[in-house]
């Protein structure tokens, strides 16, 4: 396995042949950005444990620059114990959340997420952390991610097509964590 600062090269040269093919007008600038692309990508299959899925995913062509994706989390504590759910088919658990989408503000998307997989309304309080990908927890894509600190109001929880469980864990026994989603470390800071 290759370090982490040349899996970063990696995804910023991606990044670089995505953009270079979503503008370049020049017929053989196109087809140098098409031939770096099938290099990275043979570089990456030999380079990382990327399933084919994410591989997919990284090499997908983009039509506008390539920059990193937004990704909401809610830090909902009640009675000193932390909520957290479990994905449908998945044995980990992570923060309430997920990708930011085209036409809601950062916190009216962390609203939408924790109604969808908690099935309560709730406030937003203040954003508490934004944590960068890149250095936490390295993927094929680079987010940023933004926590926030939020009130659950009403509401009952039922599992959906998305969340199998939801439950509420003393920072002394976290379970088993969703590392692309939240790391450890992740969630010491926001304790602290």
């Amino acid at each position: 396995m290759v370090s982490n600062n040349v899996l970063k090269d990696i995804q910023r040269l991606i990044s670089i042949t995505n953009t270079g093919l979503a503008f370049s007008k020049d017929p053989f600038d196109q087809e140098r950005y098409q031939d770096i692309r099938a290099i990275l990508q043979d570089l990456v299959k030999e380079t990382t444990d990327l399933n084919p899925q994410e591989l997919s995913d990284l090499f997908r062509p983009t039509d506008h620059y390539d920059t990193p994706l937004i990704d909401v989390r809610a830090w909902i504590v009640k009675d000193g114990k932390l909520c957290l759910v479990k994905g449908q088919g998945e044995e980990t658990w992570a923060l309430p959340g997920g990708f930011g989408e085209v036409g809601y503000s950062p916190t009216e998307n962390i609203l939408k997420e924790i109604q969808e997989e908690t099935g309560y309304s709730a406030r937003v309080i203040r954003l508490l952390a934004v944590f960068d990908t890149n250095r936490y927890q390295l993927q094929s894509r680079q987010y940023v991610k933004l926590v926030f600190e939020c009130e659950l109001l009403d509401g009952n929880f039922e599992k959906n097509q998305e969340i199998s469980d939801l439950a509420f864990f003393e920072r002394e026994k976290i379970p088993a964590l969703s590392t692309k989603r939240n790391t450890e470390e992740q969630l010491n800071f926001l304790w602290e």
